[in-house]
C-alpha cells in the first residue's frame, strides 16, 4: 500500500481531492507498518544481563555473551589515636575523643592550632563534614593490684611501692573500687597512714585505723581519701608511702587501685 496525497509536491502527486475515509485509514496502516518494519529491522546491541559481584569486584555479563569485571576499592581504616591540634588527619583515618567516642576522618584536613577544641559538627569550606561518628567511648579499668609482703613499718617518707605510668591514664576521686588490706591488722597502737603520691606529690592517702574492727582472720581494711581526680602522663611515676606507722605487727599489704586508661 502507498500514502494518498492530496495536494503535489516533494513527496509526490496529489488526487486533488480530499482522501476518502478509507484513504485516510489506509495512510495509518500504512505508517504504522513502516514504523513496525524499522523496528523489526534495529540491531538488538549489546546490553547488561546480569551483574555478580565479589567482596572486592563486581562482574557485568553482557547479551552477547562477553563480561567485564570493575575491582572496588577497599576501604583502609586506621587508629591514630587521640585527637590533636595542629594534626594533618587523612581520610579514612579513625581518632578517638575522650568522652565523646570514635570518629572516622572524611576529608583530609589539618586540625586548628590550640586552644580550639575538637568540633564533632566541623566542615570544610565546601560544608561537608571532617568526622563521623563511628561508636562510643566507654571507660577502659587498668587495675593495679600490688602486695607488699612482710611489715608495713617504715620510716616516714619510706617506699612501698612504686611503679612507672606506661600510659596515660588517671586515677578519680573518691573510693569506688579501690581497695587496701592489711593480712594481719592493727591490733593495738596508732593509725597506718599511706600516702598514694603521683611524682613524689601526694594525691591520696589509705589510713588503717587502729582498733577497727578485725575480721575473722584478723585482717582490716583500709580508708581512702582521693580529693580529686588524678591525672597521669605516660611517664609519670606513681608510689605508696609510708606517713604513719608505728608498729611492726601489721604485714601483707595489698592494695588495688582503679586506674583508668586515657589513651583512647
Amino acid at each position: 500500500m502507498t500514502l494518498v496525497f492530496v495536494t503535489s509536491g516533494a513527496w509526490g502527486p496529489g488526487t486533488g481531492a480530499p482522501n476518502s475515509a478509507a484513504q485516510v485509514d489506509g495512510n495509518f496502516y500504512d505508517v504504522d507498518q513502516r514504523i513496525v518494519a524499522l523496528n523489526a529491522d534495529l540491531d538488538e546491541g549489546k546490553r547488561i544481563d546480569t551483574v555478580t559481584y565479589t567482596s572486592n569486584s563486581m562482574t557485568f555479563h553482557f547479551t552477547d555473551g562477553t563480561t567485564q569485571t570493575i575491582p572496588l576499592p577497599i576501604a583502609i581504616i586506621s587508629y591514630v589515636g587521640q585527637w590533636t591540634n595542629s594534626t594533618p588527619y587523612a581520610r579514612g583515618q579513625m581518632i578517638s575523643v575522650r568522652s565523646l567516642g570514635m570518629f572516622q576522618v572524611l576529608v583530609d584536613h589539618t586540625t586548628p592550632p590550640m586552644p580550639a577544641a575538637f568540633d564533632p559538627n566541623a566542615t570544610d569550606g565546601s560544608g561537608n563534614p571532617l568526622y563521623q561518628f563511628w561508636m562510643p567511648l566507654y571507660d577502659v579499668n587498668y587495675d593495679a593490684a600490688i602486695f607488699v609482703p612482710g611489715t608495713v613499718q617504715r620510716a616516714a617518707g619510706e617506699v612501698l611501692f612504686q611503679a612507672v605510668a606506661n600510659r596515660t591514664m588517671q586515677l578519680a576521686s573518691g573510693n569506688a573500687h579501690a581497695y587496701a588490706y592489711l593480712d594481719v591488722g592493727i591490733g593495738a597502737g596508732t593509725n597506718i597512714i599511706i600516702s598514694i603520691q603521683k611524682n613524689r606529690v601526694q594525691i591520696g592517702t589509705i589510713t588503717f585505723t587502729a582498733g577497727a574492727a578485725l575480721d575473722a582472720g584478723g585482717g582490716q581494711s583500709g580508708a581512702f581519701n582521693i580529693p580529686a581526680t588524678a591525672q597521669l602522663a605516660e611517664g609519670d611515676t606513681w608510689s605508696l608511702k609510708v606517713t604513719q606507722s608505728n608498729n611492726a605487727a601489721p604485714t601483707g599489704l595489698s592494695v588495688t587501685l582503679p586506674f583508668l586508661r586515657t589513651d583512647i
